[in-house]
């Protein structure tokens, strides 16, 4: 297994720690108001407590992993090289629309480059970036590659995909730390400030990812 897959295994398992914790706070409020519920409706309740959990843990640690924090490590840790668009590798993807529940289909195109390594050897590779839109033949590309990896690592910034991928790590960071907090004593106030305090910490460490891509540069 990947650095990665063991990096969202332990996502999982906290979050179901987290959503255990809070059914068994949800569950003894219940039993001392209305006493004990059905078995049906408490995997009900389970099942949907581990489903928000997961996905909102998910979304924060996954999503700021993804874009910032392994970007920022192979950008310290790898080769600069300045590589030029050969070619592109076309994907279908799938997204649902929600209005009338079908799939559209999408075609992505992930570039490939050419670039000698600090070997004098000619790579060509897959960088990690998509777009609907391929990349100009010939258009040259700052990325790092340390030779183990499948795909280079663009230290190209968008600063637009940036500033929302930002704001959405961060919201839901928010609400995942709202979420987990419910199975503290702690009251609805000190909850929220403890979030937004763990809010803050998650973003900030998500800049100090960018400036080190942008020093890279």
């Amino acid at each position: 297994m990947t650095v990665f897959g063991y990096f969202v295994l332990a996502v999982a398992l906290f979050s179901l720690y987290i959503a255990y914790r809070i059914f068994e706070k949800i569950s003894k409020q219940r039993n001392d108001v209305k006493g004990d519920a059905g078995l049906l409706e408490k995997s009900a309740v389970l099942f949907f407590i581990c489903l928000l959990t997961v996905g909102l843990n998910s979304l924060t640690a996954v999503l700021s992993y993804t874009f910032f924090w392994e970007k920022a490590y192979r950008a310290v840790n790898e080769n600069k090289y300045e590589a030029v668009v050969v070619g592109y590798k076309k994907e279908t993807v799938k997204n649902q629309n929600f209005r009338n529940s079908t799939y559209d289909t999408k075609v992505v195109y992930f570039p490939e480059v050419k670039y000698t390594d600090s070997e004098g050897k000619e790579v060509i590779k897959t960088v990690d970036i998509t777009g609907n839109q391929p990349l100009a033949i010939g258009q040259q590309l700052k990325i790092t590659d340390g030779g183990s990896k499948d795909s280079a690592n663009s230290i190209e910034l968008d600063w637009i995909f940036l500033i929302f991928g930002g704001v959405f790590t961060g919201a839901t960071t928010f609400f995942a730390s709202l979420l987990a907090t419910y199975s503290t004593k702690l009251t609805f106030k000190r909850r929220l400030t403890l979030s937004s305090y763990i809010t803050g910490i998650m973003v900030l460490i998500n800049i100090m990812g960018v400036i080190l891509i942008y020093l890279k540069q």
